[in-house]
């Protein structure tokens, strides 16, 4: 399969479910593992480069849109993009429906001291933290684990494409019920490691902004060199590329 073949079948599988919350609280209660994954530019981006995660991305049960690139992408190929819904808002949403029924979490990505601050800022609201791994594991180790210690929601974050990779065995191996979220950053955030733009910057998709101006060494080959290539490739998808 061609890169841009790759490309259309990720924009062909994103879901836009209308409302967040809604789409939260109707989550089913599955009796297998769903994987629920977000695509933005720099996701989008590798799935050009990389089959093997563009695959994970297209085989997850839930291929969400993150970002206003995404967005604008969609509105360019003549989809409906929805909602923004993007991890960092509504990860933390899906956590605190499942603390609210006390089911099992595992949380797997990050480092420490982080990865135990954001689980205990969730225990600290009555959520059932069963199951707490850094990201810098072998893969198979995460299905160890949950093998092990089965949850019922597991936060995976890793970043890019391990994360994805591991959620893709996570549902090849086990048997569920299981819910997987692949959550980039979400933990750093629920830990108060790495700060939200404000309120103005996210309504207007500038967040990429806020965050490139707080880690220029590390976000700029993504944010400025990806946002071209991104456009890029938007616009060879709208015009026909082979």
């Amino acid at each position: 399969m061609t890169q841009w073949a790759r490309l259309r079948s990720v924009l062909d599988a994103v879901h836009v479910p209308q409302n967040a919350g809604a789409w939260v609280d109707a989550l089913p209660d599955e009796t297998g593992v769903a994987v629920i994954s977000f695509v933005n530019a720099h996701g989008f981006n590798m799935s050009a480069k990389d089959a093997d995660f563009a695959e994970a991305l297209t085989g997850s049960d839930i291929l969400l849109r993150d970002g206003s690139g995404m967005k604008i992408l969609m509105k360019m190929m003549d989809k409906n993009p929805g909602e923004n819904l993007n991890g960092t808002d509504l990860i933390p949403q899906i956590v605190e429906r499942f603390a609210r029924e006390k089911a099992p979490i595992a949380f797997m990505g990050t480092a420490e001291p982080w990865l135990s601050i954001a689980a205990q800022a969730i225990r600290n609201e009555g959520g059932d933290i069963r199951l707490v791994e850094d990201g810098f594991q072998p893969e198979q180790h995460y299905v160890d684990c949950l093998t092990s210690t089965p949850c019922r929601l597991v936060v995976l974050g890793m970043g890019m494409p391990k994360q994805e990779r591991v959620s893709m065995m996570i549902r090849d191996k086990l048997t569920g019920p299981m819910v997987v979220v692949n959550g980039g950053a979400v933990l750093d955030f629920l830990a108060g490691r790495v700060t939200r733009a404000p309120k103005w910057m996210r309504s207007l998709g500038m967040e990429w902004l806020y965050r490139l101006f707080k880690e220029p060494k590390r976000l700029f080959r993504r944010y400025v060199i990806g946002n071209f290539q991104f456009l890029w490739r938007a616009l060879r998808l709208k015009f026909g590329a082979a």
